[in-house]
């Protein structure tokens, strides 16, 4: 079997909708050790034993299918792009809440309650990433997450750790959060705005500016060439590869 015949099928068998049984194949085509049907419904995620979980738990397909996802990373083709960022966009296609045509995510990037992500066109993640999506995530249009963002959408009450609290991030088209950045709860990172390394996002980032710092303070406006932000060339690899150039 040639890769792309091993990647048709995996694709095909997500699409299809995944079951036990089918899981139970597409980790035999990603030469994982040999599971069962039981491995599968018996199969539990962090997720799985947050409070959260009794409110939006997810159905067998979708844990099905998040499993899968890290089962990638574990196997022999989770870094090897041109199987696993197809597959990475097929899986989110059919377990996140939505997910744009064009979606990039590299290996190693993990969240949790992924029917709660959504994803716009073009977007990316880099390598690392983690999406603690409990209060719900959006994505823009080519918002961009290089190596080791973190988001969350949750806090902890001081008194009571098992008492949460749950507000939603959005980061909005265009905007780009740069190599082990952090945005906190509720927060929106605004149309085009920027995030630098490092930096701990507390509040939210008007468009088109920089913010730096702990916590991040608004720096500069972002450089611009164009009031079309379509002209940065917003692709995570070159050539726009795995994504939908625009012209």
């Amino acid at each position: 079997m040639t890769k792309q015949e091993r990647l048709d099928r995996l694709v095909r068998l997500v699409n299809e909708g995944l079951t036990a049984t089918r899981a139970k194949e597409a980790a035999a085509l990603l030469l994982l050790p040999e599971t069962d049907e039981a491995f599968f419904r018996s199969y539990r995620l962090w997720g799985d034993y947050m409070p959260l979980s009794d409110e939006i738990p997810y159905t067998e397909e979708q844990r099905d299918l998040h499993v899968l996802w890290e089962l990638l990373d574990r196997s022999v083709y989770g870094a090897d792009c041109s199987l696993a960022v197809p597959l990475r966009q097929a899986i989110a296609k059919k377990l996140f809440k939505k997910c744009g045509e064009g979606f990039v995510a590299a290996e190693g990037c993990r969240f949790n309650f992924g029917h709660r992500i959504e994803v716009g066109e073009n977007v990316s993640w880099n390598m690392g990433c983690y999406i603690d999506a409990k209060g719900g995530v959006s994505f823009g249009d080519f918002a961009m997450l290089t190596e080791y963002v973190k988001i969350f959408s949750h806090n902890h009450s001081e008194t009571d750790h098992l008492v949460r609290t749950y507000q939603k991030v959005t980061i909005e088209d265009f905007a780009k959060l740069y190599t082990n950045c952090t945005v906190l709860p509720g927060v929106t990172v605004r149309k085009g705005a920027i995030v630098a390394t490092g930096a701990i996002v507390t509040k939210d980032v008007p468009a088109y500016t920089l913010v730096s710092g702990v916590p991040a303070k608004q720096k500069r406006q972002r450089e611009t060439i164009s009031d079309d932000p379509a002209v940065y060339n917003q692709y995570m690899m070159k050539d726009g590869l795995f994504q939908v150039k625009k012209p």
